[in-house]
């Protein structure tokens, strides 16, 4: 017997992680352009006097984020339990994997939103020694810099449960291939800060943050809100 209210709250958290990434990815976009990628990609004396001038809109970015990523795991519990009796194996490892990529990312970005914002202010006040130190301590910051856990593991799940789903003929053909691509689009943040390149991650941002991420969270969020009503599987 399916536990029918897992398909009830995941699909409710489906819907509202499409709703965090569009806002992830509008902001991302509106950040100015020495906040984009952090330090990372751009010199940590611009970064941060740019926080310390305004750091509103990076905020709200790292808290849709770290938000975003809580009500995944929701997702992947939900999900788990709708292809359990297909291929369980591949189907329950990348489950665990990907609730260790969403814990990452909630912890990472609620991590960086309270410590980045007393970075700046710390550099802006200090004098030479002490911002030449905080310059140097950027990289301590984050616990997942490239984003291999993160991304990598959230994107190889949806890749691989939705190249099974595809093999099982399990949930809509057209849903599925779209889960190829959101799966693949991940990937695109890692090459783009390990080749450091704001063009890749613009690109996440753009198509996967705001339109191939926010659609297929939304139409997985239909498809468990219709298993929880059905009782039944497709």
């Amino acid at each position: 017997m399916r536990n029918t209210n897992l398909f009830k709250i995941g699909g409710t958290c489906a819907l509202l992680v499409g709703i965090s990434y569009l806002i992830v990815g509008l902001t991302y976009l509106s950040l100015p352009a020495e906040q984009k990628g952090g330090t990372l990609l751009h010199d940590p004396e611009k970064f941060l006097l740019s926080m310390a001038k305004n750091s509103t809109l990076i905020t709200i970015h790292h808290l849709s984020f770290g938000l975003g990523a809580l009500l995944g795991i929701g997702v992947v519990l939900a999900l788990l339990e709708l292809m359990r009796p297909f291929n369980e194996g591949w189907i329950r490892w990348m489950s665990y994997l990907a609730y260790l990529g969403f814990s990452v990312t909630a912890v990472d970005n609620f991590r960086i939103l309270t410590l980045e914002p007393i970075r700046a202010a710390a550099y802006v006040s200090g004098d030479a020694m002490t911002q030449s130190a905080i310059k140097a301590t950027g990289y301590f910051i984050s616990i997942d810099p490239h984003m291999w856990l993160g991304y990598g593991l959230v994107g190889l799940w949806i890749f691989v449960v939705s190249l099974v789903a595809l093999r099982k003929h399990v949930l809509p053909r057209a849903f599925n291939l779209s889960g190829l691509v959101v799966g693949f689009l991940y990937f695109f943040v890692e090459f783009g800060t390990v080749l450091k390149s704001e063009l890749l991650i613009t690109l996440a941002a753009g198509l996967g943050a705001m339109i191939a991420g926010p659609l297929w969270y939304g139409r997985l969020g239909q498809i468990l809100r219709k298993q929880e009503m059905a009782g039944k599987t497709f």
